[in-house]
């Protein structure tokens, strides 16, 4: 049986969800690579051991006391919030990214805790907005639990706002899973490696 990082780099690899090129993310950062990890959602067996292993995050590193609701970034924290939710029996409240009306769907009242769930952060701007919304509406966020950080700088501006990030796997030994698959050039691992 596969590791855990060696089953999402095989599974990114072979669905196309990694490639080496210099391209920019939705967060507008100038980065040596795209990772998508929403190609694991097309995936179920891989989905479920991924969400699975999240939860143990959950558990062991935010703690199930920590928090009353979970809400996804929209629209890839979304699945594993509401795998999230399913299992810790906690409610979920959905997010808007955009439009009129409330910014959080759900029965969220003041000084209510909120877990934000994504699958990966690299500036930590799209857990921020999230955050900034829960906050306008009374919620009060302060961890958030990704599968991956691709980048430590993330974790430092989140922390800077009162958030704690959470992670799943290093994003050091997913370029090292990468690099055994033959994924990327001795360059390319050294690109990624000298970004994190």
């Amino acid at each position: 049986m596969y590791s855990l990082v060696d089953l999402v780099a095989k599974t990114l690899v072979k669905a196309g969800g990694f490639l080496a090129w210099p391209d920019k993310t939705d967060e507008g950062v100038l980065q040596p690579f795209v990772l998508d990890l929403t190609t694991i959602l097309s995936h179920p067996p891989v989905f479920l051991r991924v969400a699975s292993n999240l939860l143990q995050v959950v558990r062991k590193k935010a703690g199930l006391k920590s928090f009353e609701f979970v809400a996804g970034v929209p629209l890839a924290g979304i699945p594993y919030a509401s795998f999230l939710c399913v299992k810790t029996c906690k409610p979920m409240l959905l997010v808007r990214e955009r439009g009129g009306g409330k910014l959080v769907e759900g029965p969220l009242k003041m000084g209510d805790r909120v877990l934000v769930v994504d699958d990966s952060v690299v500036t930590g701007r799209q857990i921020l907005e999230t955050a900034s919304k829960i906050v306008s509406e009374g919620g009060v966020v302060e961890q958030a639990v990704v599968i991956i950080c691709q980048n430590k700088n993330a974790v430092k501006r989140l922390k800077s706002k009162g958030i704690t990030l959470h992670e799943l796997i290093d994003f050091k030994s997913l370029v090292g899973s990468l690099k055994k698959l033959d994924a990327l050039t001795e360059e390319e691992y050294n690109s990624l490696l000298s970004n994190v």
